[in-house]
Order: C-alpha cells, then structure tokens, then sequence
C-alpha cells in the first residue's frame, strides 16, 4: 500500500531466487497512476502484478493517489486479486481519512507496524477462500470508487483551468497597468520640458528688459 510514491506497508516473501517477485513488484509501482486498475507481467514471468487506486484531496486542494497493488500466480485467478484489493481499499479507509495512524504523511513503511499483520491475515484468507466468494464480495463497490476517482480528476483539471484563466487575466491586466503608467509617465515628462521651456523664454524675455534700456541709454 503506497501513498503516491511513499510505501506505507508491504507484507509476502520472495520465493524465486532471481528475485523476479520483487523485480514485479517495482515494475507495477512504476506504472503512472489511473483512475482504474493497472496490470503489469513481464515476458516469460508466471507472476502477475495488480494495481488500483483510489483519488483523495488534502484541504488545500492537494491531490493524493493511494495505490494498492498485489503480485500473485496462476493458482490464483485475476478476479479474485481484484476482489483482494477492492477489500483492502475498503478497510482501509478509515487509516487513510485519520492522520492518527500517520498514513496521510508518514515516511516509507509508516504504517508497517500497525497494519502489515492485518493485510497478511487477509493475503491468507484469500488462498483458503473460495473463488465465487470472493469475487462476489466487493465488485460493485471498486465500480464506485473509480468513478469517485474520475470525478476528482476532472474536479482538479477543471480548478488547474480556472486558475490558468486567473492568471492570463492577471498578466492581461498587468500589462494594461504598465502600459497606462508609462502614458502617464510620458505626459508628466512632456508637461516637465514645456514648464521648462516656457520658465526659460521668461528668463530671456527679463534679461532683454534689463539689458537693452541701458544700451539704448548708451547710444
């Protein structure tokens, strides 16, 4: 179980020598997240990886992708892998609504010690349950949560637009305010240089009165 890319908890044994269970494992969880299942099986592998998600979203509008995801063989069919999963997903809802249990921001393995014994108990109850019960037992509510999951998606593309619009506007405005302020810098400047210039005729006109009475005088 991750939260994004954090391992919160992992539980099972590696039982090949070439690691090729491991090797699967880091494969799926490689896979970019979607609003529905994600399969992952290496060529000439007899291991088979499964993946779903489900979408949240922090107050601050944040969003996180929880992943559930199993690796398994053919002595177990693919719907009762999803039906694991669904399961897991559900009981687990309250861990991940709570920051009690440190599972919205907790490091790698945070959630090891209290639920790695739990998501072991219910990986045994799946080799010893039949396949009709387990896959009739939480397929419609996986429907629901991918849905959910859409929604949520679409919900924070539609903000990620408005916000994209916001700020086009922003820029627009900003740019007209700019544009009106250097108007208004040039007609201050113009305004300058005709005071000056009509200060400096007064000055030329006072020094002609002064200086030409006497020259007069003198000739």
């Amino acid at each position: 179980i991750a939260r994004d890319d954090v391992i919160l908890v992992e539980t099972g044994e590696e039982v090949t020598q070439d690691n090729t269970i491991t090797n699967v494992a880091k494969g799926l969880m490689k896979k970019k997240p979607t609003p529905g299942w994600e399969f992952h099986k290496p060529r000439r592998s007899n291991f088979y990886g499964l993946k779903f998600h489900v979408y949240d979203t922090e107050e601050e509008g944040r969003m996180i992708v929880w992943q559930f995801g199993c690796v398994y063989d053919k002595t177990l069919s693919q719907d009762q892998a999803q039906s694991f999963l669904e399961k897991i997903a559900t009981l687990t809802e309250n861990y991940r609504k709570d920051d009690f249990y440190n599972w919205r921001h907790g490091d790698l393995l945070a959630a090891q010690e209290s639920f790695a014994n739990i998501l072991l108990h219910h990986m045994h109850e799946v080799a010893s349950k039949g396949r009709l019960a387990m896959v009739n037992d939480k397929v419609e509510h996986a429907k629901e949560i991918m849905a959910e999951n859409i929604a949520k998606i679409l919900e924070r593309d539609e903000k990620l637009e408005q916000m994209s619009e916001k700020a086009t506007k922003l820029e627009e405005m900003s740019h007209h305010f700019k544009k009106r302020a250097k108007q208004v810098k040039r007609w201050h400047q113009w305004q300058n240089a005709k005071y000056g210039m009509a200060v400096g005729t007064a000055v030329t006109a006072g020094v002609a009165v002064v200086a030409v009475p006497p020259l007069i005088a003198l000739l």
